[in-house]
């Protein structure tokens, strides 16, 4: 009778499970217990801790480079010819950001390709298009479809146009020119630093075409 008085008001889980739980006494129930309970609560948590630690890793982690330099080409250009330009780059450049490296990002802009997959030329092209949008490359390399696809944009300093390329980085099959884009002084809020960051690019090319 007393067993049924406590029971009047159990569901039916606890009526019919065989056994009343009693409650964890010892440390090792009450682990257990707290995880029966809650491991899902723990397991999300962990989850969006360690998403949160790539985020900011990735932010925070990330080297900032003093140099973007975009290489515009027909096809895209090997990972050993991009990292020798940018070798050769970095001898020639400055800790613009002042993180105790110096640092120059090469951009590998293919385009124009006819037998490129199109959703991939759309990305090429709109990286492209961003980046000079955001001030991101002020020192181009090009090949003649490459140099084309910018004049188009009517996005050269023709002053600073197909200017030769240094003798250190000529690669064989590859025909290129070095260029400079255009600045717009009196649309441009930043002006002031963005003919700064020209500045310094040009003088690594400039130090890079005088070497022998």
């Amino acid at each position: 009778m007393a067993r049924e008085r406590y029971l009047l008001h159990a569901d039916e889980e606890t009526i019919h499970s065989g056994e009343l739980k009693r409650a964890p006494k010892t440390p090792k129930e009450k682990r257990e217990n707290f995880w029966y309970y809650h491991k899902w609560h723990v397991l999300i948590a962990i989850g969006i801790a360690i998403v949160a630690a790539l985020f900011l890793h990735d932010v925070f982690g990330k080297v900032r480079p003093d140099y973007q330099v975009g290489l515009i080409t027909q096809y895209q250009v090997s990972q050993d010819v991009i990292d020798d330009y940018q070798a050769k780059l970095e001898k020639c450049a400055n800790d613009r950001n002042g993180d105790g490296h110096i640092t120059v990002e090469i951009s590998n802009y293919a385009v124009g390709l006819s037998n490129m997959d199109p959703q991939r030329a759309q990305i090429n092209e709109t990286r492209l298009l961003g980046d000079l949008s955001d001030y991101s490359d002020m020192f181009f390399l090009c090949d003649e479809i490459g140099y084309t696809y910018i004049q188009q944009q009517g996005a050269w300093d023709t002053s600073h146009a197909k200017m030769a390329l240094p003798k250190a980085m000529q690669h064989e099959g590859l025909t290129l020119t070095a260029n400079m884009r255009v600045l717009y002084p009196d649309n441009d809020k930043k002006y002031t630093v963005h003919k700064e960051y020209w500045d310094a690019s040009y003088r690594v090319y400039q130090k890079l075409i005088g070497k022998k």
